[in-house]
Parts: structure tokens; sequence; C-alpha cells
């Protein structure tokens, strides 16, 4: 009797979103402890650092779209995994997004009054967050546990090494680090030994990840 196939391991894309949800509460709690004194100081580090979580955000969604979500489509059906719905959410992230990295630009003009254009990014963040815990959390209700039931490993695990491919070099090279360090040791673990690329690319970037991140951390 064959054995019955493995279950996709979804650990990378776990990582994925929790970074993305950590991220969103870190990037509001960085923008809140801004004074008009950061404005040339800290505050292009928090703009820096958004510019690559929306690159990755972006991505994220690039792959589901025309990876992921229209293979699992193809063999359970759009309806059963809500793949219109999730779309839509995918569209409506897009414009968040911009909205908030418009009023970061606006905020850094030494022209702006700075409260104001702080209430404003604050705001337009505050959205994009919203609208990204409910995406994320429809996807993690519908779609991820589709791929675990309907979906063999090795199929899974291909279209992760695809993924992977089309992702370009600067955008991996903040990606890995960046969800390295929202894992656990355990996850850290799991994730070197299924990819061991992984760990070169860690090591090779994550100092540099690391110095964008700081942007984030409260002064002392």
């Amino acid at each position: 009797m064959s054995r019955a196939p493995s279950k996709p391991d979804l650990t990378f894309v776990t990582l994925i979103h929790h970074s993305l949800r950590a991220d969103a509460a870190r990037l509001a709690a960085a923008l809140a402890g801004l004074g008009p004194g950061d404005q040339r100081d800290r505050l292009p580090g928090v703009l820096a650092f958004f510019d690559y979580y929306r690159e990755q955000l972006i991505l994220h969604h690039s792959h589901e779209d025309e990876l992921f979500f229209p293979i699992l489509a193809a063999r359970i059906g759009a309806d059963r995994m809500h793949l219109s719905e999730l779309a839509g959410q995918h569209e409506a992230l897009d414009t968040a997004l911009q909205a908030v990295g418009e009023s970061l630009a606006v905020l850094a003009d030494p022209a702006t009054d700075f409260a104001t254009g702080r209430v404003k990014a604050a705001s337009a963040l505050s959205t994009m967050a919203d609208l990204l815990a409910a995406h994320l959390t429809l996807e993690e209700r519908t779609a991820l546990p589709l791929f675990e039931s309907e979906m063999p490993a090795a199929d899974y695990k291909k279209l992760e090494i695809r993924a992977r491919k089309a992702t370009p070099r600067s955008q991996a090279q903040f990606l890995i680090p960046w969800v390295i360090a929202h894992a656990t040791p355990d996850q850290r673990d799991a994730l070197f030994r299924s990819a061991p690329p992984l760990r070169l690319a860690y090591w090779l970037n994550h100092r540099r990840y690391h110095r964008l991140d700081q942007a984030l951390a409260r002064p002392a």
C-alpha cells in the first residue's frame, strides 16, 4: 500500500504573515514616537524600512496571484478558497500601501506641519494594518488549510522554489533576514534544513538588515 503524501510545510508563509503583522505594529509605534526633531534623523530610516516592507507585501501577493492561488483554485475551485475576496483584498491593500507611502513622503517634507502630517500618516498606516489583518486572517482560515489538505508536499515545494527564483535579488536580501529575525530558533533551524541556501543568504545579509531594522527600535 502506497503512503499518503505528506502535508506541505507552511513554515515560510506562516513566518511571512507573522513578520507582516509584527512590523505593521512596529511601524505604527515608531511613527507614534517621532517628534519634529526626528524629521531629519529617524524619519528617513522609518521611510526606508517601510519601502522594503511594502516591497515584501507586494511581492508576497504577486506570488500568490501568479503562482500559488491559481494552482490551488485549479485543484479545488475558486469559490471554495474565496479567491475573489482574497484578490479584492490584495487590490485594497495596494491602494492602502500607496496612501501610506505618500503620507510618509509628505511628513518628510520640512515645509509640512509635523503634528498634522504625523496624524495623517498614522491614520493611513492604521487603515493599511486593519486591511492586512483581515486579509491574513481570511487567508489563514481558507487558503492555507486547503494547501495542507489538498496539495501534496512535493507540489507545494515546487511552487516555493518557483517563487524563490522569481524573487529579485535585491528583495531577497531583505526578505531572508527579515523572516529569520521573526522566527523562533526551531523555525529558523527548520527553514535552514529545508532550504540550505537560506542559511547562506541570511549570513550574507543579516548585518545590513539589522541596520535597517534599527529605525524601528525605540531610542535609548
